[in-house]
């Protein structure tokens, strides 16, 4: 709270309208003002940093209250910055509304601070504007084909180059193929001693997990902890030697897709594949939660306690933070196929009317 003693000062003049004024105190008070300079600047920062909603709670965290209204009627009180020439320039797309309508923004990458928004994705609005602006010495785009043809159009001079998420993300794609294609020999170079892959392979087809002072392997992904091949290695195997042997006898993607009931998407990325391994390296390399808690599963489970919440609060003291069904789960495959209960066993049919049936009390007589 601060107390605040001013003058007031009246006007002599009796035409003026005002009649009396009050002294303002350079930078703490404006006229007609219901923030300070500091709190006005404060919140307008906010406001061109986050807009409304987000600025409110950000306002709000820091003790100050005001509505998103206020921070919106602020940041249009902002001075619209004057237009300079632009060298390097930024062209992408955003959505006015998801899915309905779309815009271009055009940003100057040198100030960092838009420029103009032009109506649709179209090649022609952004042609017209670079034609107005021959100043533009560079164009960061992305890989849109309209926006390639308006600035050739409209920029012929200009140097077209990709932005910085686009390149990070063909330059993922690129690795991503390169070790799919190359996964069997990534396996190979990393493959665990000749002693522990035999026991390991001894292990496979058995419904028991290694005994207790034997080191747990754990599954190279393609089959689960009993050594049965996994659902979803099988089907993308099956359906990978499915559409190279259509393929092979010269039938479109068009024809595959109709003929394997699978989606165009799908058949296309399974023809474009070089091997399997290259399909098959997402399906088997799935990281788990569970995973550095599996060899300690097998030690209890080879000590004798098959009490599944029991094992569940031991990993949770050891820091697990997933829940019992996970555990559950991963123990399915050792546990044997229970008899039928009573509950499964067809029950007689029940009398008609309040008297007992009289089957039964034949039979109980």
């Amino acid at each position: 709270m601060v107390e605040l003693v001013v003058r007031r000062f009246k006007c002599l003049n009796p035409q003026c309208p005002a009649v009396t004024f009050t002294e303002q105190i350079e930078g703490l008070t404006s006229p007609h003002a219901r923030y300070t300079p500091l709190l006005r600047t404060l919140l307008t920062s906010i406001a061109a940093s986050l807009a409304g909603r987000p600025g409110a709670r950000l306002a709000a965290a820091l003790s100050i209250r005001v509505a998103k209204d206020k921070l919106l009627e602020l940041l249009r009180g902002l001075p619209e910055l004057p237009l300079v020439s632009v060298r390097v320039l930024g062209v992408d797309d955003f959505a006015l509304r998801k899915g309905d309508s779309y815009a271009t923004i055009l940003v100057d990458l040198e100030e960092r601070r838009p420029v103009d928004v032009l109506p649709g994705r179209d090649s022609e609005p952004l042609a017209d504007w670079l034609r107005g602006h021959p100043e533009v010495e560079v164009i960061c785009r992305d890989r849109a084909g309209a926006y390639a043809e308006g600035s050739r159009s409209g920029a012929p001079q200009a140097r077209q180059v990709a932005d910085a998420w686009h390149l990070l993300r063909n330059l993922a794609e690129a690795v991503e193929k390169t070790v799919g294609a190359h996964h069997q020999c990534i396996r190979t170079a990393f493959t665990t001693p000749p002693a522990v892959t035999e026991s390991a392979t001894a292990l496979k087809g058995t419904a028991e997990p290694p005994p207790e002072g034997m080191p747990f392997v754990p599954p190279d992904g393609t089959r689960d902890v009993l050594g049965h091949p996994r659902r979803l290695v099988a089907r993308t195997t099956e359906r990978y030697t499915a559409v190279q042997h259509l393929m092979s006898e010269g039938k479109s993607l068009a024809a595959i897709s109709r003929q394997l009931r699978l989606d165009h998407s799908t058949v296309r990325r399974f023809a474009r594949a070089r091997n399997l391994d290259e399909l098959l390296v997402k399906a088997i390399n799935r990281a788990s939660i569970l995973d550095e808690h599996k060899p300690y599963l097998h030690m209890r489970w080879s000590e004798g306690c098959h009490d599944v919440p029991q094992l569940h609060r031991e990993l949770r003291a050891r820091g697990f933070t997933g829940d019992i069904q996970c555990v559950r789960r991963y123990f399915r495959p050792f546990k044997k196929p229970h008899s039928p209960s009573r509950r499964t066993r067809p029950r007689p049919l029940p009398s008609c009317g309040p008297h007992r049936n009289p089957g039964a009390s034949s039979a109980g007589s």
